[in-house]
């Protein structure tokens, strides 16, 4: 079996370092997922995937200097286009939103947690939190109990009937035709979880609910 010849990394390498004086290994590596990610040769976007601004410019070109803008806008164009694709399985199973499932959802993965902590989890404000969690006790998906070492504490947990639901959705999100992370490959979904863990984690340090 032949070893892989290094010279085309050499080459991009050079390339990188006449395009980057100052690049570091770290931005070769994000620069390399870029000129080679196969998207990149895949048929432009329709134009009405992308706002249409003044002179005919779409929205990466109008910001190409604000990233935090351009990250908030598709962050946010993402998230709603989940909420286009689940609303139907949502309505099917008596969710308002998504966020109702999540909450569902993250309580059957968690042990035993308190309505603080579930809102924590989902990032939610606790007015908004106590809410989607007294619509869910009414319906008889989730029950409280007490903590055995802070009676004033209550922990939640799913009842069978929550735990049914949550196995139908996970069943009907797998048969979706469209998926969030699309067609990426296995690296480029790797690549952007990490990216979005690394977020996560570095907001939450931030947040108050």
């Amino acid at each position: 079996m032949s070893t892989p010849s290094a010279v085309p990394l050499l080459t991009e390498w050079e390339r990188f370092c006449a395009e980057h004086p100052q690049g570091d290994l770290r931005e070769f590596a994000i620069w390399l997922l870029t000129h080679l990610d196969p998207l990149r040769a895949s048929p432009p976007p329709p134009a009405e995937a992308e706002a249409q601004l003044q002179a005919g410019q779409r929205v990466l070109e109008a910001y190409t200097l604000d990233d935090d803008f351009l990250a908030w806008f598709f962050a946010g164009r993402l998230t709603r286009y989940v909420r286009f694709y689940t609303k139907p399985i949502m309505a099917e199973h008596g969710f308002a939103g998504p966020d109702e499932f999540l909450f569902l959802a993250l309580i059957g993965e968690m042990d035993r947690p308190t309505k603080k902590e579930v809102c924590a989890a989902n990032v939610t404000d606790l007015t908004t939190g106590m809410d989607i969690l007294r619509r869910l006790q009414r319906r008889g998906l989730i029950q409280e109990t007490p903590d055995e070492r802070d009676a004033r504490a209550k922990r939640l947990s799913l009842t069978e009937q929550g735990a049914q639901v949550v196995r139908q959705v996970y069943e009907q999100l797998e048969q979706m035709p469209q998926v969030v992370l699309a067609d990426l490959d296995a690296p480029d979904r790797q690549h952007l979880l990490r990216t979005l863990r690394y977020l996560n984690n570095y907001h939450f340090q931030f947040y108050r609910p």
